[in-house]
């Protein structure tokens, strides 16, 4: 792999080798990295049936798969695969809120899930039986994201730019979490979170598919 932009062939063969790994574990996410400190692409795997019982027998099916394509734009050893619950894994679902799991797309931040990074190429995402996230962990998102916002610029967001997948999905919180604002929800729909605004921040809904998360 250079230490350039990602070119096509590097892509296409890291996506046959996805195809075939995902016969093995089915994938969660899967993105392109280039680390900020090196220069280099690394290709980042997640898989919810892959743990640390089963860790080093998915490192030896990357190395199977690699022997088996023979492609010199493939290197087996810029493979990583990622715990679930790490951070970087969490930015991955965090970015997929709200578009398609399996169009690419570029994102290009400082840091990413703790990671200093030039570039972030998302390949795919949550499909098949893993389910997206549930009200509850959205509404963590939420609140994780808007600590990050306050610690990166010393005070609370006064608006959130909301996807409105991630609108359905805060939808589904009671009143345990949303208080009187769920009522509402369930009676008005998610409009609502535009007139009432939401943990103290005004609310605009993004309902383009290409939406992420932001806040002002």
């Amino acid at each position: 792999m250079d230490q350039g932009s990602l070119v096509k062939e590097q892509f296409d063969v890291g996506a046959r080798f996805l195809r075939e790994f995902g016969r093995y574990a089915p994938i969660v996410v899967a993105f392109w990295l280039r680390d900020s400190e090196n220069g280099r692409w690394a290709l980042y795997v997640a898989s919810d049936r892959v743990s640390d019982t089963n860790r080093d027998l998915a490192y030896g099916e990357i190395i199977r798969i690699a022997g088996e394509m023979k492609n010199p734009n493939f290197d087996p050893f810029q493979v990583r695969l990622l715990r679930m619950g790490d951070p970087m894994v969490k930015a991955a679902l965090a970015a997929y809120t709200g578009r398609p799991p399996r169009i690419p797309f570029f994102i290009n931040v400082a840091s990413f899930g703790g990671i200093s990074s030039d570039e972030v190429y998302l390949v795919q995402g949550p499909t098949g039986e893993y389910s997206m996230p549930t009200g509850r962990e959205t509404l963590n998102q939420i609140i994780d994201r808007e600590a990050e916002f306050f610690e990166q610029h010393g005070k609370a967001p006064r608006k959130i730019k909301l996807p409105v997948l991630m609108a359905y999905d805060l939808a589904k919180c009671g009143r345990e979490e949303l208080g009187e604002l769920a009522g509402k929800i369930f009676k008005e729909g998610i409009a609502v979170l535009e007139k009432e605004g939401f943990h103290g921040m005004a609310v605009e809904i993004i309902r383009t598919r290409d939406a992420a998360i932001q806040f002002e």
